[in-house]
């Protein structure tokens, strides 16, 4: 039987030699809400975002006292590392959380090489689906893309062309100007640049979403492709 593992920073956690000792508790999505008092009335609760999420894993891995402090190092780099925000686990594998932080407890010994630790991984509220986490490849306007998700989500667009582009999506639409061979747009991050180069004083319009369900995206101008990657987001 295969061992479960996470995948984070490019590197399966097997491939270290940890060991996950129980089947993790898989953390709820939970809104955040505002109550804004009315006079005379009944007050009102709004959503106001996603309380952040914690995943909490148990590891063993085996170590002889010469080679510890190595691989714990090792361990730990791997850990703390950024070189990629998303979080997979094994047996939940369609989904993925994005990592702000991570806690790493003390080290401790059971025999004369067992060692245990637990990692706590504190997550954004919402899940994203680990398909919407790659990117499409968009070679002609008016494709229809549906978001599998239980949730908006802000996709991220590296749009090669030339000139002034725009893109529209279910009629909200957006424009670059002055584009040379590519520009990137994120809509999480609400940054539209190329390289080192902030391209934001060359946007107009809103930062794009896509919708649950069915999405259409075209555009106008000179555009060779799109790549896009949605992070569809689910609860």
């Amino acid at each position: 039987m295969n061992r479960s593992y996470i995948f984070c920073n490019n590197i399966n956690s097997n491939d270290l030699g940890l060991i996950i000792e129980n089947t993790p508790e898989i953390p709820t999505t939970n809104f955040n809400y505002d109550e804004i008092e009315i006079d005379g009335g009944e007050n009102l609760t709004i959503r106001s975002g996603f309380s952040d999420v914690e995943f909490k894993i148990d590891f063993t891995y085996f170590a002889e006292p010469e080679e510890y402090l190595m691989k714990k190092q090792r361990i730990d780099s791997w850990l703390l590392g950024n070189v990629n925000k998303y979080l997979i686990y094994s047996l939940d594998d369609f989904s993925a959380y994005k990592v702000k932080k991570v806690a790493i407890d003390n080290t401790t010994t059971t025999s004369r090489y067992v060692r245990h630790f637990t990692a706590t991984f504190t997550c954004a509220g919402l899940k994203y689906l680990s398909s919407g986490l790659k990117p499409l490849i968009l070679t002609s306007s008016g494709v229809e893309l549906n978001n599998f998700g239980s949730y908006e989500s802000k996709p991220f667009f590296k749009i090669y062309g030339s000139g002034n582009i725009t893109v529209n999506i279910n009629g909200n639409s957006f424009m670059v100007k002055n584009i040379s061979n590519y520009v990137l747009v994120d809509s999480e991050l609400k940054e539209c640049y190329k390289d080192s180069t902030n391209m934001g004083k060359n946007m107009t319009g809103d930062y794009p979403i896509l919708l649950v369900g069915e999405n259409t995206i075209s555009w106008s101008g000179t555009v060779t492709k799109i790549e896009l990657t949605p992070r569809w987001r689910c609860f």
